[in-house]
């Protein structure tokens, strides 16, 4: 059996909250007003390396099976990889799992994509930018909120599309992950080799290039030669 981690990418979708307004912009819209509160419509997800997608949605899995899928997914992951899900994606799945009953899953390492985006000094960092600038490819176009709308309105050709849309955006992100994973910098050691194995991609090509030095220590520096990341060597006082 292999030992390599389980790093899994993974977007979700969400449905917009309905609820009865008074007009239509500047509007505090207070709980009894409230329709449906919204939530998880739907979500996609890969592990890396391997060539299989997961699709599960509202309308083709039911609520609670979609829900619990999110979650088993999650729990046999070592690392989840995300655009902006710390801030998003995960959040809002945590809120499901505890609505739905759930104990909270396992801990897992979170691996946000968009936050090392966001140090690379791009004019703009959302995904549809950063992705096709950075060579990971171009997102699916789609019609906006009305796509939501009509995936809401049980629309099959709809429904689809948003499939295609999530699915892409995945793809997108595990590509993207590769191409700047030498650049996050708290990227956790995700191999439990030693200092000769890349900590970020398994590698065991991997060079000393030189020493850094603090106040206390010379430490060795590494480089892997197949996907660029840098982590520390042997150190020694100074």
């Amino acid at each position: 059996m292999s030992n390599k981690p389980r790093i899994l990418f993974l977007d979700i979708e969400t449905k917009p909250m309905l609820a009865y307004a008074w007009r239509a912009y500047d509007e505090n819209i207070t709980p009894d007003q409230i329709i449906d509160k919204g939530g998880l419509l739907c979500f996609g997800a890969k592990f890396l390396d391997e060539d299989s997608y997961y699709f599960f949605s509202e309308w083709e899995d039911g609520h609670e099976d979609m829900v619990d899928a999110a979650y088993a997914l999650i729990s046999e992951a070592d690392a989840v990889v995300t655009y902006n899900g710390d801030r998003f994606d995960l959040p809002k799945l945590m809120g499901e799992f505890i609505l739905e009953g759930y104990a909270p899953p396992p801990p897992v390492t979170s691996i946000d994509v968009y936050k090392t985006v966001r140090k690379l000094g791009l004019p703009i960092n959302k995904l549809v930018f950063a992705a096709p600038l950075l060579g990971a490819g171009e997102k699916t176009s789609n019609e906006g909120f009305m796509l939501w709308r009509k995936v809401m309105e049980e629309d099959p050709k709809a429904r689809k599309q948003m499939e295609k849309y999530c699915i892409r955006d995945v793809a997108i992100l595990a590509r993207l992950y590769k191409i700047i994973r030498p650049y996050i910098k708290n990227h956790p050691h995700l191999r439990e080799e030693g200092p000769d194995v890349c900590g970020a991609c398994g590698s065991t090509h991997v060079h000393s290039r030189g020493f850094r030095r603090t106040r206390a220590y010379k430490i060795q520096r590494l480089q892997c030669q197949t996907c660029g990341s840098w982590q520390d060597g042997k150190r020694s006082k100074v």
